[in-house]
């Protein structure tokens, strides 16, 4: 009860914090808009240029201010963890009656609320006045909106497991990197996965990517109750993959540690 309340405490300290920090909200809003100018045009003259009319524009704009949307609100968590490890502040916070890994979680978590909140309604408001129309489904909007809470926290530890990884390398910035373009490409940032070619298709289906971007945002293309109950469970498997792989390789991380008096 105690411990829940603590962490509780970080959760709100972050959301408001995050809240404060106005500033860095107005440019992520200001390159999630720019963002979906340049794909919304992009796609308007790759339709007209190629003829492919199989390419609703309404649809595919929904579907990628919804993958903008989270991708742009998961917060930075691998640079906090990299920065403790380099600039040994993890051995002050150890000894702290809370979980290390818990109390970095719940502050992404709470930067993503309020990234979510705010974006959400500037993404939903540009794209409907972009295009005029809402998406078909009000409910595969509710329901992928709902999801990409979800999304976002799954793709939290992710980052946390790259943030990790400092135990073992200088940098994790280009483990970042390499993550960041198999979420591009495996989660069908810019195009539905369902007109990739099959074999990626394949591949990206042992992968967390598409949970997190593309399966989610094609409720809104799309929806059915089986596809949506689907992308829910995958997430909350990859969310339990992603956690216990984290307790693992920070505990190696942390022996490491012991073993060399750090």
């Amino acid at each position: 009860m105690i411990r829940g309340k603590k962490y509780g405490a970080i959760f709100r300290f972050a959301f408001i914090h995050a809240l404060r920090n106005y500033k860095e909200l107005v440019g992520l809003a200001i390159f999630l808009i720019a963002c979906l100018l340049i794909f919304a045009h992009l796609w308007q003259v790759i339709g007209i240029k190629t003829g492919v009319h199989s390419l609703n524009t309404e649809k595919l704009l929904w579907y990628i201010a919804s993958n903008q949307w989270i991708l742009i609100a998961i917060p930075d968590v691998q640079e906090i963890i990299e920065e403790d490890l380099r600039s040994s502040r993890l051995a002050y916070l150890l000894p702290r009656p809370i979980s290390y890994l818990g109390s970095i979680f719940m502050e992404g978590l709470g930067v993503l609320s309020l990234r979510l909140l705010v974006l959400g309604v500037i993404t939903f408001f540009f794209t409907w006045m972009r295009l005029g129309a809402l998406p078909e489904s009000l409910t595969g909007l509710i329901v992928a909106t709902l999801l990409g809470f979800l999304a976002g926290a799954v793709a939290i530890v992710f980052r946390m497991i790259v943030g990790v990884s400092a135990f073992w390398v200088q940098q994790v910035e280009p483990l970042y990197w390499i993550w960041e373009k198999f979420l591009f490409t495996f989660g069908g940032l810019m195009l539905p996965l369902a007109l990739y070619p099959e074999i990626l298709q394949k591949i990206a289906y042992f992968t967390p990517f598409p949970s997190i971007l593309s399966y989610r945002s094609a409720l809104l293309i799309a929806f059915n109750w089986q596809d949506a109950l689907s992308v829910g469970l995958a997430l909350l498997c990859w969310g339990v993959f992603a956690s216990l792989s984290l307790a693992f390789f920070y505990a190696r991380g942390l022996r490491i540690l012991n073993l060399e008096g750090g």
